[in-house]
């Protein structure tokens, strides 16, 4: 049992560690070794909350199996907001880039209880830092700062739908060796041996809108995806449960059979014939979860059949609809004028 004053991290940071490094079953050991945690914390549809510690000790272990310098820039090119669930969607759904810096502000403490980030205006610039409550390492610091560095271009990128000008990087540390990744993978000034290491915006930037359309739709349909998301019991889960609840935090129609197997670090053929001790399939699983999700967003959204299309992971809105007609017998129109169920039998 984690005790709160340790501090605390979900697995999930765990498992996205170990898909960068490529790891299969057999090498979970040494990603946690030292940690004392069992492999099963990085199924998917784990939710253990890690300890400061124990995490220090897992990314120590992570940059010692990639072998080569840089490795937070490495994970940090995978964390985008979506990473912090609904944390990450109401930075997302926010109307302004300050507003989105705040949302992350408040709310990533209740995620990641050792980080702390402080925004505040510093002359003509707003200064987004992250401090953290825990000791760390000198090398864990500069990993888990080039992480937060990434996270936050990530948000602003995907708030304004590019960037902005005036952007700049700040690290309180000697530029290591291979300082010149750290312009490659931000895309913006970077300086080291500084006060403090932030993120620097122009105040005459921080105002942007949000490009995002319908973003109250939006939140409704991610809260939806949440609501089943949590519905899905977290003790005892089967494959089939576990893959549910991949597909319930991505756009489902996109998590594909090697995704999948990636996801729980083996291959297409063994995810095939568990499923089938189960008595399913990966077919059925995904049929199954799609049809839930896009009965639900017809039945209690005003969300489009573009975009419902589109948060479902489909690229052509007719894909989905063919898919409609499959799953319910009849376009996504009717299904929402008389509010049916994946289980109703209209073929």
């Amino acid at each position: 049992m984690v005790e709160l004053n340790e501090g605390f991290i979900p697995s999930l940071y765990t498992r996205i560690t170990a898909r960068v490094l490529k790891l299969q079953h057999r090498d979970l050991p040494k990603l946690l070794s030292g940690s004392e945690l069992p492999s099963s914390i990085l199924m998917p549809g784990d939710d253990t909350l890690i300890t400061a510690r124990s995490q220090m000790i897992i990314l120590d272990n992570a940059r010692a199996l990639y072998g080569q310098p840089g490795f937070g820039l490495v994970v940090g090119s995978q964390l985008t907001p979506n990473t912090f669930g609904p944390i990450g969607y109401l930075a997302l759904s926010s109307p302004t880039v300050l507003r989105a810096l705040r949302a992350l502000r408040d709310f990533l403490p209740l995620r990641i209880s050792f980080t702390h980030i402080e925004i505040e205006t510093v002359g003509s610039d707003l200064c987004c830092r992250l401090k953290l409550t825990v000791p760390v390492s000198h090398e864990n610091r500069v990993h888990l700062t080039e992480c937060f560095a990434l996270v936050i271009k990530a948000l602003i990128d995907a708030v304004t739908g590019g960037g902005l000008d005036g952007l700049r990087f700040s690290f309180s540390y000697a530029p290591p060796s291979y300082a010149v990744q750290y312009r490659e993978a931000l895309d913006a000034p970077v300086e080291f041996n500084q006060a403090q290491d932030a993120v620097w915006l122009p105040l005459s930037q921080v105002n942007i809108a949000n490009v995002s359309s319908d973003t109250a739709s939006y939140q409704k349909a991610r809260d939806l995806c949440e609501e089943l998301l949590q519905s899905t019991p977290r003790k005892q889960l089967t494959l089939a449960d576990r893959l549910r609840q991949l597909m319930l935090s991505q756009p489902a129609a996109t998590v594909s059979e090697e995704k999948l197997a990636a996801a729980m670090f083996t291959s297409k053929r063994t995810i095939a014939r568990r499923l089938a001790a189960e008595g399913t399939s990966y077919r059925q699983v995904r049929d199954a979860t799609l049809a839930e999700l896009a009965a639900r967003h017809l039945e209690e959204t005003s969300l489009s059949t573009e975009a419902i299309a589109a948060i479902l992971g489909y690229n052509d809105v007719a894909n989905f609809r063919r898919a409609c007609r499959r799953w319910f017998g009849v376009p996504p129109s009717v299904v929402r004028a008389r509010g049916l169920h994946p289980n109703d039998d209209e073929s």
